[in-house]
């Protein structure tokens, strides 16, 4: 067994050896690397070799130490000298007695010490401000692993490109060095601590000495920073605990490896190295909320009725509520300054929700509910909501960005390893986190900016193709980098002009167009019906001028409990922007259909006409306070259908842009109305309603194809209808004005519309009108003069 876990250790290390073959030793990282690699060839002559061979190897580590790495070393960071040299004698001294386990402890301390001394020059290097000393010993680091929900810092790579530009002071430089470093040691300590219990627990001994031993040495790179947050005295139980546990493992003494553990545990819980600024850590917590409100929806998906239906979505689960588990560690120590008790109690119940997840990748049925897992999630947010500081809670576009760049890699990644359906699923998450986040405010401000990101995100904008397009068509990563490029530039973008004046957009003009569609067809109906309230029955028309101001609180309270309600339903968002889409566009074709056909202005406002010569009649019976009601409600039933409309109407327009923008559109087309309102009843004038209404429903027949294309890509985003990408050269603007996409399912959905909304009128028009004609035209005797038209086919505008 411990033979088997040798050579495996030995595989990996030569393949993580491998590139050493171009090791400059003129370079810190190069003669680093050639000590490594000497150190490395000793401990495979142990195993496969003869003890004299070990030593030789060991000779050659010390060779490739000395030169440049030495002579650094000795005068800027001379403990991590002594280190090295101490510990390369240890590892000639187990090269000679053949000792696996403790050369193995010894090259985790050379290459711990190695890297604690490359991290003093280099911070020395950007104090004095020597890009050119700082960027050559930064290239001999560690790095921390990369996870689904965790990118590689860039941040010190950057601060020395701005160094040697003159951009960054030398202290600015060395802050970003330090703190990235620091996160990336602190990150590699808790891998190697995790790795030595699992060669513990495997009987690998070498492997769990080298782990135990460099988790061990990078503490020296930590500790000063630990003693600074946590004092002297903590500071100096914890470095007992870490030689306690290097001591353990090179003996092999597991109990106390277990002990030590334990103490390390308990001294390193809530640490953290590179301590977050306000506005970091507000990002970081946006983050952890959002990793525990997505393992609930993800969960939901992959499970139903306590069966695992789909597997991958469970995966997703787990995924998310791993990024979770991290985000929480970076944030443990500042929360449980505010609340030691409560931060406990989120730690136990972030690892239920771990435990549950977890369990039923395991098995396929008899798993948690999705409804267990929301409460649990629930239960998280309601403890975090008592514990977090309110800045913490306030959503920040900065944390949906880096979300975003997460999930981006995701695809990419699936995309390299041929899983298309994964990638799409990466892609549609990322399209998500940018739609409920950024772009709402951006499609205010920059609406042209928010429609190339997502055109470079679906299917193409500027000369690139579309995320959802190369995906569809089998694209090579190479072939998708360009596209991922051009949206990583136009992110930044975003981020850069969000906070700007806002501007027009589509969406404030389709607002707009709705409310004074909506409010002239209510001004148009109580003017029909007031129209005859002259005279000794003017006064009949305050009822009406009453109902209808009541219709209009009735319909901004409705705008209230909508969104609300709406609100409460966000956790489905895309499939509920869909669903309020389609109701809206269902409502809205039965009205342009009504509309253009004519058959809704001759019954509807006839049958308001009807209404009204039956209330005047009971004027002539006596009974005034029943008139007066019934005009109440007339006046406000009126005002209110049209109300409901609007609010149902300008819901779908929320969900997709935010509210600002809808509430501008909202007020400037109310405003429209009311001067309308004004010139036709404070100054009695009449305005030509028909041809205003003529021009205000062909808007709202352009409204329709808007929002059918807009919903189609939508649903597209939610699985409900597929996606076939067509490659036209279709201008980004068509998109943002008119809602139309270069896909087959977008312009089907438009096109169907269409012929929905003409065709109806063209049948309407040969049952309601040519047909009767040409009857008349067969019944009439030759010679004859033609018929009338109907009154009651005309529009009616007053009596």
């Amino acid at each position: 067994m411990k033979v088997g876990w040798a050579i495996v250790f030995v595989a990996a290390a030569l393949v993580a050896a491998a590139p050493a073959q171009a090791a400059d030793p003129s370079t810190p990282w190069g003669s680093a690397e050639r000590v490594q690699r000497a150190l490395f060839s000793a401990q495979e002559n142990l195993i496969f070799g003869t003890p004299a061979q070990a030593q030789r190897g060991v000779r050659r580590a010390r060779a490739a130490y000395r030169g440049v790495l030495r002579s650094s070393l000795r005068a800027d960071a001379p403990e991590a000298d002594r280190a090295l040299r101490r510990a390369l004698a240890v590892a000639d001294r187990a090269a000679r007695r053949g000792d696996r386990r403790a050369l193995a402890a010894a090259r985790g301390e050379v290459k711990a010490a190695l890297f604690a001394g490359a991290y003093a020059v280099t911070l020395d290097s950007a104090g004095r401000g020597d890009a050119s000393a700082t960027r050559s010993w930064l290239l001999l680091r560690d790095f921390r692993t990369a996870t689904r929900f965790t990118r590689p810092g860039a941040d010190a790579t950057a601060a020395v490109a701005s160094l040697a530009k003159g951009t960054t002071s030398p202290r600015e430089a060395q802050l970003a060095v330090t703190k990235d470093l620091l996160d990336a040691y602190q990150a590699r300590q808790r891998d190697l601590l995790k790795d030595a219990d699992a060669a513990r627990d495997k009987g690998f001994a070498a492997g769990e000495a080298e782990a135990a031993a460099q988790a061990a040495g990078y503490w020296e790179i930590l500790a000063a920073r630990y003693r600074q947050d946590r004092g002297a005295a903590a500071e100096g139980a914890a470095s007992d605990a870490f030689a306690e546990l290097r001591a353990a493992a090179e003996s092999g003494d597991q109990q106390a490896a277990v002990n030590a553990r334990d103490e390390i545990d308990q001294a390193l819980d809530g640490f953290t190295a590179a301590p977050f600024t306000a506005e970091e850590s507000a990002r970081r917590a946006q983050q952890f909320l959002r990793f525990v409100a997505l393992v609930p929806v993800e969960y939901g998906r992959g499970v139903k009725d306590g069966r695992v239906t789909l597997d991958f979505e469970v995966q997703e689960a787990i995924a998310f509520g791993t990024a979770a588990d991290a985000a929480f560690d970076d944030l443990r120590d500042q929360l449980a300054k505010r609340d030691a008790a409560a931060t406990a109690s989120v730690g136990v119940e972030i690892d239920r929700l771990s435990a549950v997840t977890t369990d039923a990748a395991r098995k396929e049925t008899g798993v948690a509910s999705h409804d267990e897992v929301e409460k649990l999630g629930k239960k998280i947010e309601d403890q975090l909501a008592d514990v977090m500081p309110a800045k913490w809670r306030k959503p920040t576009d900065d944390s949906d960005y880096d979300l975003i760049a997460l999930t981006l890699d995701r695809m990419e990644a699936a995309v390299g390893a041929g899983q298309r359906r994964q990638a799409e699923q990466a892609r549609l998450e990322a399209y998500a986190f940018f739609e409920f986040g950024p772009e709402r405010r951006l499609k205010s401000i920059d609406p042209g900016l928010a429609t190339d990101v997502e055109g470079l995100i679906w299917y193409g904008v500027k000369g690139h193709d579309g995320l959802a397009e190369l995906i569809s068509k089998g694209a090579s990563r190479r072939e998708l980098r360009a596209t991922r490029l051009a949206l990583d530039d136009e992110l930044e973008d975003a981020r850069a002009t969000l906070g700007d004046s806002a501007s027009r957009t589509t969406v404030v003009t389709n607002a707009a167009i709705i409310v004074f569609r909506e409010g002239l067809e209510a001004v148009l109906i109580l003017a029909a019906i007031t129209a005859s309230f002259v005279g000794i029955r003017r006064r009949l028309r305050r009822p009406v001028l009453v109902g209808a101001v009541l219709g209009l609180i009735a319909s901004v309270f409705t705008w209230v409990l909508a969104q609300t309600l709406l609100q409460s339903l966000s956790r489905y968002g895309e499939k509920l922007e869909a669903v309020v889409g389609l109701i809206a566009i269902g409502v809205l074709l039965l009205i342009t259909n009504w509309f253009f056909h004519r058959v809704y202005w001759s019954e509807w406002i006839g049958r308001f006409h009807r209404q009204r010569r039956k209330l005047l009649a009971k004027e002539q019976a006596g009974f005034w306070s029943a008139q007066a009601l019934g005009l109440l409600v007339l006046g406000l039933t009126s005002v209110y259908r049209e109300g409901f409309e609007t609010v149902l109407f300008l819901q779908s327009l929320e969900l997709s842009a935010g509210a600002t923008a809808v509430i501008e559109g909202a007020a400037l087309g109310l405003a429209l109305t009311l001067g309308v309102a004004v010139l036709t009843f404070a100054l009695q004038r009449k305005l030509p309603y028909k041809k205003m209404l003529i021009v205000t429903g062909v808007l709202i027949g352009v409204v329709l194809v808007v929002m059918v294309g807009q919903t189609a890509r939508t649903m597209q985003g939610t699985g409900w209808l597929p996606i076939h990408p067509l490659d036209w050269d279709i201008p980004a603007s068509l998109g943002l004005w008119m809602g139309v996409f270069p896909s087959v399912e977008t312009l089907l959905a438009q096109a169907a519309a269409i012929v929905f909304v003409i065709g109806s009128y063209v049948v309407a028009t040969q049952v309601k009108v040519k047909r009767p004609q040409r009857r008349a035209a067969r019944q009439q005797p030759a010679g004859a003069p033609k018929p009338v038209e109907p009154l009651e086919s005309k529009t009616p505008i007053a009596s």
